[in-house]
């Protein structure tokens, strides 16, 4: 569990407010496997840190909170 707390910081931080990314961004910005970032993501929608739709694809982007 720690791990993934400590991946969804990493994310938040390197996540840039109002640019929005792809999957495969995130993973180039990251440095994680698929399932850390998959983890690290949903934690961060549990937490409503970060928002998810689709805009012709997935895209992810920070809430401002």
């Amino acid at each position: 569990m720690d791990s993934i707390i400590t991946n969804s910081n990493t994310l938040s931080s390197r996540m840039r407010s109002g640019c929005r990314y792809t999957f495969n961004e995130l993973l180039k910005i990251c440095g994680f496997t698929d399932t850390q970032l998959c983890f690290a993501i949903l934690r961060l929608l549990k937490d409503g840190k970060i928002d998810q739709y689709r805009d012709g694809r997935v895209v992810y982007e920070l809430t401002g909170a």
